[in-house]
């Protein structure tokens, strides 16, 4: 037990040291710096202080009687979990923007594509049934016509009720 507070007592005296290094980078950070600047500006800073180069990476975990070493990241992830994750970069935002710009031109899009296929449909259905002036000209055939089947007789009656109504 005594070991443990003893290891905690030295790696949270130099994780307070770094996090102070950190701040101080940060604070003297000039434009055009990237974030591995301010880093590298953080190291030197920590180093001169009278220490050794921080290990941000080595965290000795004890395993029963055995000491291993596992490297990982301050928060303890596994280096290769962290990779790719990262800040957001302005490009990232950049590119979230054009994806959702690009999002709305499709809903825009299949808005217009639906649109026209409601009018070509209403198109179809207007050439599927026959017009008025295609009635008129049957009927006008049909009245032309001196003596007419029965069955003539039934489609002039249908037709002068479509016509002229009933």
């Amino acid at each position: 037990m005594d070991s443990l507070k003893g290891r905690w007592k030295r790696l949270n005296g130099n994780d307070n040291k770094w996090v102070a290094a950190c701040r101080a980078a940060n604070a003297r950070k000039r434009s055009g710096m990237s974030d591995q600047d301010v880093e590298n500006e953080a190291h030197s800073i920590y180093k001169g202080d009278g220490g050794n180069h921080f290990q941000d990476l080595i965290v000795f975990n004890e395993d029963g009687s055995n000491s291993k070493r596992k490297k990982t990241s301050e928060s303890g992830e596994d280096k290769a979990k962290i990779k790719g994750k990262g800040k957001v970069t302005q490009s990232d935002s950049i590119n979230a923007q054009c994806a959702a710009d690009l999002h709305a031109l499709r809903l825009a899009k299949d808005n217009e594509n639906e649109i026209a296929r409601a009018r070509l449909q209403l198109e179809r259905e207007k050439l599927d049934r026959p017009s008025m002036k295609m009635y008129q000209k049957m009927l006008l055939k049909l009245l032309e016509k001196e003596h007419l089947s029965p069955e003539d007789q039934d489609l002039k009656r249908n037709l002068t009720e479509i016509v002229f109504g009933k």
